[in-house]
């Protein structure tokens, strides 16, 4: 996944309003400027409508998905002790407004007008690494005009996100079950087994 959707992806929150954008242009200075402010709120509130919801469904299923890996960690602990690779690890819930902060800009390159309601915008994005590194990165989004004023619309990434979440999800769960079995010789079969669950393939867990 690109740098940019990594980081969209990590700002799942609900939102309040924000300043009204009468042009594609004044949304990527709004976006541009709550981005600068570490303004999470306002960052968010310039999504469309149906991109909130979709990050609410996102959040929820974020949450599920945390507590699959919590309870494959418990899994492993109880059959094999407690150990480093896979252990009882914690998952903390990701600091939206420092990621919102590692946008250094967020620059409007050209739009390309599809309809009166919507339009798609050419955007260069700087981000900041570790450390004093950055790097640039330019792609098109989707702005649609709710209301009177432009938003930018992620749905589509934003259920992308969703879907891979079910399916990591449901590989910490069956591979879990799969340990309480004892379908596993040692925890790094078991890492071995979730790997190849997370890429679709069978288990098939190792012999004792």
């Amino acid at each position: 996944m690109m740098r940019i959707h990594v980081l969209l992806a990590s700002l799942v929150a609900l939102t309040s309003p924000a300043v009204a954008a009468n042009t594609p242009g004044e949304l990527v200075q709004e976006l541009s400027r709550t981005a600068h402010d570490s303004d999470q709120k306002g960052f968010l509130a310039a999504m469309s409508a149906s991109t909130r919801r979709a990050m609410a469904e996102a959040e929820a299923m974020g949450s599920k998905l945390t507590l699959a890996q919590k309870d494959f960690s418990t899994a492993l602990d109880e059959s094999f002790g407690i150990g480093l690779l896979g252990g009882a690890a914690r998952f903390p819930i990701a600091d939206r407004k420092a990621v919102l902060a590692r946008f250094a800009a967020i620059d409007l390159v050209g739009v390309e007008q599809k309809t009166p309601k919507e339009a798609r915008l050419r955007l260069k994005t700087i981000t900041k690494n570790f450390g004093d590194q950055t790097a640039t990165e330019e792609h098109t989004f989707t702005a649609v005009k709710e209301n009177g004023e432009w938003k930018l619309d992620l749905s589509d990434l934003t259920h992308g996100i969703i879907r891979t979440a079910i399916q990591r999800a449901a590989a910490y769960k069956h591979v879990a079950e799969e340990v309480r079995t004892g379908a596993f010789k040692d925890r790094i079969s078991a890492l071995i087994a979730l790997a190849k669950a997370q890429r679709g393939l069978r288990t098939g867990g190792a012999e004792k």
